[in-house]
């Protein structure tokens, strides 16, 4: 993300971010049960790509303005709990809390980059993978 980034720019690229994973993890038959007990070096590659994704999506959220993020149902500071777990962690992450976050925390985000751009008038556009 460019050091010129908005709000709406975040918000785009947290949709997007959302969006394309979701879709890989369908596509590519992710689990649960493989994410969180990868038996193959397959599944812990991709795995560790969707940590990845994890905290590009916390990054991003956790940048958003006050306004902004009032749109979403969870504060900062729990948004930059997991970023910094992430990004700190060197490998010893809880993948039970990565995949809540993927369970529970994408659809909140989803619905927030929603309301905001219906705040805005403007329709979010999902970008060609």
């Amino acid at each position: 993300m460019s050091a010129k980034a908005t709000d709406l720019t975040r918000v785009q690229e947290i949709f997007n971010l959302i969006m394309e994973t979701r879709g890989q993890m369908a596509r590519l038959g992710i689990t649960e049960q493989r994410f969180k007990s990868p038996e193959s070096d397959a599944d812990q590659l991709f795995a560790e790509a969707i940590m990845n994704r994890v905290l590009r999506i916390t990054e991003e959220a956790g940048s958003l303005s006050d306004s902004a993020l009032a749109h979403y149902d969870f504060e900062r500071r729990a948004i930059k709990g997991v970023r910094n777990r992430l990004a700190h962690a060197y490998g010893d992450v809880n993948a039970d809390i990565i995949w809540q976050v993927i369970d529970e925390d994408f659809p909140v985000l989803l619905e927030g980059c929603q309301r905001y751009c219906d705040e805005l008038g403007l329709e979010l556009e999902l970008a060609e993978i």
